[in-house]
């Protein structure tokens, strides 16, 4: 009975986890909003033990910060922080990309997957659907890091994923006038991935990332944008 009751504590606590990761990436959370765990059982009617424990999940993946007499919130990114994520990630994928292609000979590619997340991403553009449209962002760079075939690959980016998608999400409503050029952009990667062009590939990704001037203009170096 012990063990049957830790398990659907388990559950519970990745569908708390999941409800908050898709409510950020609605748009319904904000970097910065605060989250009150007792508030956030009630309206799931379900136990504070499982929030609490999916709260500590998020807070271990970047996706939420707590402060002592502050609470948790929604976490947001300095310019700086966001660089670093840029770069690692960077390395991630490209990683992924050519042990995809060199180590399992593009053996789990599945490229008919990528060409539909870039078409529905156009299709989200023309349809002003940001919501969709970061959702099929997501999957495509999740579906090249999880062609690598490689389990602490995939956790790496996961976390990393998290942790920016969590913050991202808000700005992709004010940022609609470069949304096109991100669907050009995932085309190239997509395209340099079926001709198996690691060198291509590596160089577009580092260079599709949303502008940070842009989207996070800050007053200084490391500055909260």
């Amino acid at each position: 009975m012990e063990r049957k009751n830790l398990l659907k504590r388990r559950v519970l606590r990745d569908d708390v986890a999941e409800y908050l990761m898709q409510a950020i990436l609605a748009g319904s959370l904000n970097p910065g909003d605060k989250i009150v765990e007792s508030k956030l059982a009630r309206e799931l009617s379900i136990s504070q033990g499982a929030v609490r424990e999916a709260i500590r999940d998020l807070i271990a993946q970047g996706v939420l910060e707590t402060e002592p007499y502050k609470g948790t919130r929604i976490r947001t990114l300095s310019r700086a922080q966001l660089d670093d994520y840029y770069d690692v990630r960077t390395e991630i994928e490209s990683i992924a990309v050519r042990w995809s292609i060199v180590k399992h000979q593009s053996r789990y590619l599945d490229l008919a997957h990528l060409k539909s997340c870039v078409d529905n991403m156009a299709i989200c553009v023309q349809n002003n659907d940001t919501t969709n449209m970061r959702k099929h962002d997501m999957a495509f760079h999740q579906a090249i890091v999880l062609a690598a075939h490689s389990e602490s690959l995939a956790k790496a980016w996961n976390s990393l994923g998290n942790y920016y998608w969590s913050y991202i999400a808000v700005h992709y409503d004010h940022a609609a006038s470069l949304l096109p050029a991100q669907v050009e952009k995932h085309r190239t990667m997509y395209e340099a991935i079926a001709a198996a062009d690691i060198s291509a590939y590596a160089q577009c990704v580092r260079g599709h990332y949303f502008d940070a001037d842009t989207l996070f203009p800050t007053e200084g170096e490391g500055s909260a944008p």
